[in-house]
């Protein structure tokens, strides 16, 4: 298994940080990841994901569909996608009230024979990318 993890404090209660999170329908509006989301918010939902691959030009984006595995407003949103034993993800998205604000721990589990192809930049380039969509995320819940 292959951990990307990013933590980051959000200063907005866990609410409107998952007001945010959970629109897909306006993920194009801010996020510089995920370009785009469609699919009902409920666990076993089929979501149809276009994502910015990091380091790479925005025309080239991914696309795939995931499976919502948690659903928990406010605090939690999970999907997981690829090809069982060769690259499988495991999205993460948790929310957790801290004073007046939010901790965002932001990350992905990797899984599969394909993870060790990751060198060390792969890795630090989408630990960067989720730590930028964890920056967008704060500014537009500021808004």
């Amino acid at each position: 298994m292959l951990l990307v993890r990013t933590e980051d404090f959000i200063d907005a209660p866990p609410e409107k940080v998952w007001e945010v999170l959970s629109d897909f329908a306006r993920y194009p509006d801010w996020n510089p990841l995920l370009l785009e989301a469609r699919g009902r918010l409920e666990v076993g939902a089929r979501v149809a994901v276009r994502a910015y691959p990091p380091g790479g030009p925005e025309w080239w984006a991914l696309r795939f569909t995931a499976t919502l595995v948690r659903v928990e407003s406010p605090g939690a949103l999970e999907w997981t996608g690829g090809v069982p034993g060769v690259l499988q993800g495991r999205h993460f998205f948790h929310l957790s009230s801290e004073g007046r604000g939010t901790r965002l721990v932001h990350g992905e589990e990797f899984r599969g024979v394909a993870t060790r192809l990751f060198g060390r930049k792969r890795v630090e380039a989408l630990q960067s990318a989720y730590a930028a969509m964890n920056r967008a995320l704060a500014e537009r819940v500021r808004g």
